[in-house]
């Protein structure tokens, strides 16, 4: 035989959640999203400038290589060192010839300047990055052979 359902149960009304309080849940689950995004986007921000200062670094060290391969090449042709310096951005050696076009390969807007004063080279590789104005890695040496 069908017995009737016992009636459904009011809660007492300290139980009950104000009006005001309807929707808590849903309003800190936004807030620890938004702050999780926030977290991410600064994360994403952190991980392209250290991208950027990575390149930067890298275009740096290949300069400074580039400037001491010439500088070598220089101490070995000691006798023509003043083949090696550029006017209007070319030399006439041919060391330094095929060392400017590697350096204008290997750089973005690669340039080089190489200046001689007595025995004392300076070589100055300059380049334009993306996001950063003209750099320039100078290196200077003396060459000078000291015959006994």
């Amino acid at each position: 035989m069908l017995t009737s359902a016992a009636p459904l149960r009011r809660q007492p009304a300290s139980r009950r959640h104000p009006a005001s309080q309807r929707g808590i849940a849903l309003i800190e689950a936004l807030v620890a999203t938004l702050l999780l995004m926030l977290g991410i986007l600064a994360l994403i921000g952190l991980q392209g400038r250290l991208v950027g200062a990575s390149t930067d670094a890298q275009l740096r060290g290949e300069a400074t290589f580039l400037a001491d391969r010439i500088i070598n090449q220089m101490w070995l042709d000691e006798g023509n060192l003043d083949d090696y310096k550029t006017s209007g951005g070319s030399c006439t050696s041919a060391h330094c010839t095929a060392w400017m076009t590697t350096v204008k390969k290997t750089l973005p807007e690669g340039d080089a300047v190489i200046t001689l004063n007595g025995n004392v080279v300076q070589v100055s590789v300059l380049w334009t990055s993306a996001n950063n104005p003209q750099r320039q890695v100078q290196v200077s040496s003396v060459i000078q052979h000291n015959n006994p």
